[in-house]
Order: C-alpha cells, then structure tokens, then sequence
C-alpha cells in the first residue's frame, strides 16, 4: 500500500487536506477528521476510495458522505444502514450483520414481514422477524441470543414480561441486561429483577438494581444494596440520603478530591476544597509539545502513557503553550487527589457566571487542550462537531485556535441558555443534544420530591449525557468562585444549605 502513495498526483495540493501528506501521519481520530475532510472535498471515486480504505476507524458516517456523491457507494450504504422500504432490494447477509435494526423491523409491514422471514435462515433474526409478524414476545427471553438483542437494541415496553429465569443471561454481561431494564419502562421485568438475590453480583449490576429498587419505592431493599457494594462516593451519598445517618455524609467529607457527590457533601458542612488554578512558572521558553498541535497532542499522549517520572515530565511544560498539558500530567502525578482548575486566558465576559460555565464546558470537554479531537471528530477546546461549526459559519479547519473555537462554542451555549434556561439542561444538551433533552429528559425530570433531583439526575437514558451533567456543574460552581461570581450546588438543584452548626462552649464549672 505504501508504494501506491506515490501516486498521488500533486494537484491534491488545491485542497484544504493534502491527501499525500495525511496518510503518512500515524493512524488516529486526527488524521480520521483530516480524511473525513477530504472525502467532502474530492470529486474523484478513486481518490475517496482510496482514503475510506485508509481510515483508521471507518464509520457509517463516511459511506453516508461516500454514497452522495459517488454511485459506486450507494449499494454498500444501503446495505450497513437500509431503510424499511428498501428491504426487497438488499441482499439478506446485510439483515444478518445488524444491517436491519429491530426499530426498523417493528416498521415492516405483514408482507415485508414474511417476504424477510422466508428469506432469513434459523436464528435470532429469524425468531425476531417471527415475534413482528405475531405480534408475540413470549419467547423473547427464553434465550440470551435473542434477550440480549431485544433488551439492548430494543427496549421497547411491547418486550415487557415478567420473566421466572434468568439463568440463560447470568455472566459478565448480565450487568447490561439489568442497566437496560433499568433506564427503561419495562415495569415487569424490572419487578422480576428486584426479586433476585443481589448478593451474588458484581457492584456494577448492583448499581442497576438499586435503581430499580427505588423506582419501585422498595427503599429498605435499595439501601440493603448499597451497604453490600464498595464505598465510593456515589455509595455513600446515596446512603447519607437514604438513612439520614451522618456517618455516611463524614466518609464524603474525608475525600479530599472535588465531584458532584463530594462537593454538594462539603456545602452541606460548609467546607471548602483546596483548589490548584495556578500552575505556571514560565521556566521553559519552546515547549516539549505545542498544545494547538493535534500532531503534537498526539506525541504527548503517547509518551504521557510511558513516562515515569511524571514531575520532571511536567517541568518540561512549564510554558503557557503547554499548560493543559501540564496540568494533566500533574493531576496524575499526585495520584489524582489535587483538584487542578487552571484557568488559561482563553475566554472573558462581563457575565462571570456565564463565563464561569464556559470554563466549566470547557474542562469536561478537553481539559483545556485545544488540539484536541474527539472519536467522533469533536474539535478543539469545546469540541465543537464540523457540523455545527459549518452551521454557525465557522472554518472547521481553524478549531484549533483557542478564539474561534470558544467563540462559536459560547455562541452555542448562549443559543442553548435561551432554550433552557438551566445550567444543569444546557449541559445535558450541549453533550447530547437539544432534542434529546426535550424529548427524554424533561419529560421525565423531577426537582421536587423525596430523593429529587437526584433520582432523576441518576436515570438520565444516555450514559454519556448522565455523567456529564454532574461533572460540568460541579466545574461550573468552582469556576464561579474562582471568577468571583459564586453559585452553590445546592442554589443549581433547588436546594437549602442547612445553617452552619454553632459549636457550644462548655462552661467551666468552678470547684
């Protein structure tokens, strides 16, 4: 392959990704956005060929690109993602490599249905195309095949069923099997569910079956559950909530390490964490690695995963073009217990909490490295995807750059705020989407009740999307201190901090 590189004709260099030059980088998410590029660009087949089989981690994104613009694509995308009407036109071994998802399954009509299920040898698919065209899902969980791929690709309450063994899904995946019973309406099962001995599971199924446990409002079971697991501070915040014991909110305020569950612990107790912003000395004048490098962001991480001496590793950083840099490795280097919130003149704003939020994305997105490129081609310090930057008018090719990048990040975030209205939604929407927050997260979204937000916070559908909304607005309540415009935790949930405890001076009782 590499001898046939050298034919790449040099009029390539009229495009603003040099295809000659991109694949003699180091296969990554980097150079993946710089093929991505040139496939929109190119209107040669045999260029575009070239640079899909090139990819590092091909997508269905690519052939969608592909498929518009050149014929020869058009049945191979058809084939990784058909349409339902498409059905009589593909070849069945697409259906056979999930190419036919169970959502588009359920949208096929009786003809369809048994066109496909004449077609397709015995299986899972086959059994699944037979439960469509009956209308019956009694045998869905009679097998881990076809359980597994109902419960995971399809969670829909038309599976719902009260299920007496579970013995065909028990093993190192049974963890998913009770997590998607748990994010979803499947009421039956999830009672099923809660009638199993949890003791002979691992914490990570555990953690599912506490939250089933308390939307089935079996609390004393949920707490039983808890107190079998590890103690992190996830554990122990919902045991301080749960019992009311204060020994569970002391293990909180023992962690020296700022999260959502500690830092809402320590308002509680009118604490504060210790917070490094402060990190450079300008000791080095050309840094080992330029940050607004992708190239050299990609170096940095590989010698980060093999250096030892961490410390004298971050001297080498000591340069305002590799701060974030530094301060990651510096995190690691004190074993993550320091909470490093450096703040890089990248940003400012005469609203300081708005500022502070922008700060706050920022961390969670790419810990301020402004080369950075995610796996689905987020780019630079906000992670912007091409498509909004194209949307909002801006050049993907310059996200690099620490202006441009937060300018239409924070022009996103502005746009989000007027929608929402609340930092803890603009989160959730800046990482899955408007539409994901107004279709599956406000609907379902409680501020008042016992255990509210909280619960509803822990059973947010996207895994991605749960976490980050907890980790931005604890960054967000941070950064607003360090900018002198605070917000507590407990003002962004609707909640009270309990007056500080007066201590009692015993009076000395004379002899």
């Amino acid at each position: 392959m590499k001898r046939l590189f050298l034919f790449i004709p040099l009029f390539l260099f009229s495009y603003q990704v040099n295809l000659a030059e991109m694949l003699t980088k180091p296969k990554s998410y980097v150079r993946d956005f710089y093929l991505t590029e040139f496939m929109r660009e190119t209107n040669q087949s045999d260029l575009a060929y070239k640079a899909y089989y090139s990819l590092y981690k091909p997508r269905m994104k690519h052939l969608k690109i592909l498929s518009k613009k050149f014929d020869f694509f058009k049945p191979i995308y058809r084939c990784v993602n058909p349409s339902p009407k498409d059905i009589r036109n593909i070849d069945i071994a697409c259906v056979l490599n999930n190419g036919l998802w169970l959502s588009s399954m359920a949208r096929l009509g009786p003809e369809d249905l048994i066109y496909l299920y004449s077609k397709l040898p015995d299986g899972r698919e086959k059994k699944a195309v037979w439960a469509f065209l009956n209308k019956d899902f009694s045998n869905v969980f009679k097998s881990a095949s076809l359980g597994y791929y109902f419960i995971l690709r399809y969670p829909s309450k038309r599976i719902d069923q009260k299920i007496t063994n579970f013995r065909p899904f028990y093993g190192k995946y049974f963890h998913l099997f009770v997590k998607s019973a748990a994010k979803h309406d499947l009421p039956l099962i999830q009672k099923s569910i809660n009638r199993l001995n949890y003791k002979y599971f691992s914490d990570k199924t555990k953690w599912w079956m506490f939250l089933i446990a308390m939307k089935l409002k079996d609390e004393k079971r949920a707490q039983n559950i808890l107190k079998s697991m590890k103690k992190t501070s996830k554990v122990n915040f919902w045991l301080w909530q749960l019992t009311g014991d204060k020994k569970y909110l002391n293990e909180l305020l023992k962690s020296n390490r700022v999260n959502f569950y500690t830092l809402y612990a320590y308002e509680e107790a009118h604490k504060n964490f210790k917070i490094y912003n402060k990190i450079l000395f300008n000791t080095v004048k050309k840094p080992k690695y330029d940050q607004t490098n992708p190239w050299d962001v990609l170096k940095f991480w590989d010698e980060f995963r093999r250096r030892k001496d961490l410390f004298k590793f971050a001297k080498e950083l000591d340069c305002p073009k590799s701060e974030a840099l530094k301060a990651l490795v510096l995190d690691k280097a004190h074993h993550y217990v320091r909470n490093y919130f450096i703040t890089p003149k990248m940003y400012e704003d005469k609203d300081k909490r708005f500022k502070a939020f922008v700060y706050a994305i920022a961390r969670q997105e790419s810990r301020f490295i402004p080369a950075s490129v995610s796996s689905s081609y987020a780019l630079g310090t906000m992670q912007i995807m091409p498509f909004l930057v194209r949307a909002m008018k801006g050049d993907v090719f310059n996200q690099f750059d620490y202006d441009e990048n937060i300018r239409l990040g924070a022009k996103h975030l502005r746009w989000l705020f007027k929608r929402l209205d609340n930092p803890l939604m603009v989160a959730y929407a800046y990482n899955g989407g408007i539409g994901f927050v107004k279709r599956r997260v406000l609907p379902k979204f409680r501020y008042k009740g016992k255990y509210e937000p909280f619960l509803s916070m822990e059973n947010v559908v996207y895994d991605e999307s749960r976490e980050y909304g907890k980790k931005v607005i604890a960054n967000y309540v941070i950064y607003s201190k360090l900018f002198g415009k605070p917000v507590t935790l407990h003002e962004l949930l609707g909640k009270k901090i309990p007056p500080k405890e007066k201590k009692v001076k015993e009076k000395k009782v004379k002899k």
